[in-house]
């Protein structure tokens, strides 16, 4: 499920928020804090366990406006009202994130105080085996190498093979998650860019001690229903909650 939420100010008297250049962490406590404290709190703390990865099942987008955002020294402008799209299979999730937006007065975003104007709620499916798919966040995928003793990530671009790998395995493993019973052998997936994709470094927050690498733009998806549909109910690749990963179908019109 695609949750839109609409962020504005109340009463109508700002016409943009100020925030940090390096800002995903405000809008993913502002996620946490739509939810009861004690699911709030479990989901933060302990999410889904997969062999011992933590998996939050939810994907962030990066905020957007109508307008374009206004950059300085460090800092963002944003004109309001800024859309957040978060995208969820779990139903409590859903409930949690749609009915916390419409009953709090108050929506707290670094130093700024929102509102939720409106929440739009989406289903989309995966009705064949391949389909096209836009980033509404970058798709990023890494893996920890350890070398003379010394860790490091590696990110891997979308035309090396480690990426398809690493994409195919992380939705395997969220699938196997949410279908503990399910056979998934016979399961198959490839992703490759449908048109030029734009490199992403960003922060997830200012004292983030390395980027994060990503890819914006297009995808194409082949591959099986189950696996296409786990794709975008909880995003491609890695570090989805944080404001990476997250996707939404387009028509035949947007392929070009």
């Amino acid at each position: 499920m695609h949750i839109i939420l609409w962020l504005t100010s109340p009463d109508n008297n700002e016409s943009s928020i100020r925030l940090p250049s390096a800002n995903l962490h405000l809008f993913q406590s502002m996620l946490y804090a739509l939810l009861p404290p004690d699911d709030a709190k479990a989901l933060h703390d302990d999410g889904f366990d997969s062999d011992g990865r933590k998996m939050k099942l939810f994907a962030m987008s990066w905020p957007c406006s109508e307008s374009r955002p206004q950059f300085g020294e460090g800092v963002v402008l944003f004109p309001l009202p800024v859309k957040l799209t978060v995208t969820t299979p779990l139903t409590k999730l859903i409930a949690g994130f749609t009915g916390g937006a419409l009953s709090k007065r108050t929506l707290r975003v670094g130093n700024n105080y929102l509102e939720c104007a409106r929440v739009e709620t989406e289903s989309q499916i995966a009705d064949s085996e391949q389909m096209t798919i836009k980033t509404l966040s970058p798709v990023t995928c890494y893996d920890s190498i350890e070398n003379e003793g010394r860790k490091f990530t590696k990110y891997f671009a979308p035309d090396d093979k480690e990426f398809q790998r690493g994409i195919y395995f992380n939705l395997v493993r969220k699938f196997r998650l949410l279908n503990p019973d399910y056979n998934c052998e016979d399961f198959y997936f490839r992703i490759t860019p449908a048109g030029r994709l734009k490199e992403r470094i960003s922060m997830f927050e200012r004292d983030s001690l390395f980027p994060v690498i990503g890819w914006w733009g297009k995808f194409r998806l082949e591959g099986s229903k189950e696996l296409l549909q786990t794709a975008l109910d909880c995003g491609l690749g890695s570090k989805n909650s944080a404001g990476f990963g997250c996707i939404t179908k387009i028509n035949k019109s947007e392929r070009r």
